[in-house]
């Protein structure tokens, strides 16, 4: 009971959901996955970039919106990839899909600002929820951006340089990162960040390619779905964890075929490919 984990991040709830057995080798047998010898930059350090130029953009301006934003994300974005140090081939195959995601932050940004201007912004905001019950058990996160607008009303968004999570996904409980970081702006978890109840959560899908970027809100922006939800996920995270406080039950791994994992560090670990190749007679 005691080695089971008392403290696991928003990003790591979903791992615990669809991986278990990830878990359990990196909390309890506080075990970490090796880099590959011969492992190069890769979608991981493009996603890094994106959140690192970005947030160094809403740090330099806030809520104000200069009249040249698009050049300031361009400079934003660009300073993030020269603090990477690419490869030469990456840079030349980065730069212009950072050019294209500073175009289309500064349109969509421009048409938000103009409907609805944030009194507030905070960016990369870093936040701790100790649960309300009695074993003890912390959540963390750290929100991409929360937006505080008019009349107390709360704007949570992600950036997602792959695929965001979908609709279904996220009714279904598989994809519960938005939602508990809406339970923990409630709760008042996040640092500097006073409390307040998420009306709109979304996804910025952000790949620079072809289709630049786009917007996915969740629920349709239904502020009252929204609630509703974000209720069934707190409550569905005590579940969990009074589940797997259960000496009796086991860290499984990909107990769900339909349900794996978008990244599974320690598949190797729990030998995944050997006995999923062994069919259902093994």
């Amino acid at each position: 009971m005691v080695l089971r984990p008392n403290k696991l991040s928003v990003t790591e709830i979903e791992t615990w959901l669809r991986d278990p057995y990830a878990i359990y080798a990196k909390h309890v047998l506080k075990l970490r996955p090796l880099d590959a010898l011969d492992q190069e930059t890769d979608a991981a350090d493009y996603g890094q970039v994106v959140h690192a130029g970005l947030h160094r953009f809403l740090r330099a301006h806030g809520t104000a919106w200069p009249p040249n934003a698009a050049a300031l994300l361009r400079e934003a974005l660009s300073y993030a990839l020269s603090e990477t140090q690419p490869r030469e081939a990456l840079r030349a195959w980065w730069s212009p899909r950072l050019d294209r995601i500073a175009a289309w932050v500064a349109e969509t940004e421009a048409t938000r600002r103009a409907t609805a201007p944030p009194l507030a912004i905070a960016s990369e905001a870093e936040g701790i929820w100790r649960l309300p019950i009695a074993r003890g058990f912390d959540l963390t996160g750290r929100a991409d951006r929360l937006e505080l607008r008019a009349e107390g009303r709360l704007a949570i968004l992600d950036y997602k340089t792959g695929t965001p999570p979908s609709q279904t996904e996220v009714e279904a409980g598989l994809a519960p990162q938005l939602l508990l970081e809406a339970a923990m702006a409630e709760a008042g978890a996040f640092k500097g960040v006073a409390a307040a109840r998420a009306t709109e959560l979304i996804y910025w899908q952000l790949s620079g390619g072809f289709d630049r970027g786009s917007s996915v809100t969740l629920f349709k922006g239904d502020a009252a779905a929204i609630e509703a939800a974000v209720a069934e996920a707190a409550s569905a995270l005590q579940r969990l964890i009074a589940t797997f406080d259960d000496p009796a039950r086991a860290y499984l791994s990909h107990p769900h075929p339909a349900r794996t994992p978008r990244f599974a560090e320690y598949a190797q670990l729990a030998r995944v490919a050997e006995w999923s190749a062994g069919g259902d007679g093994e």
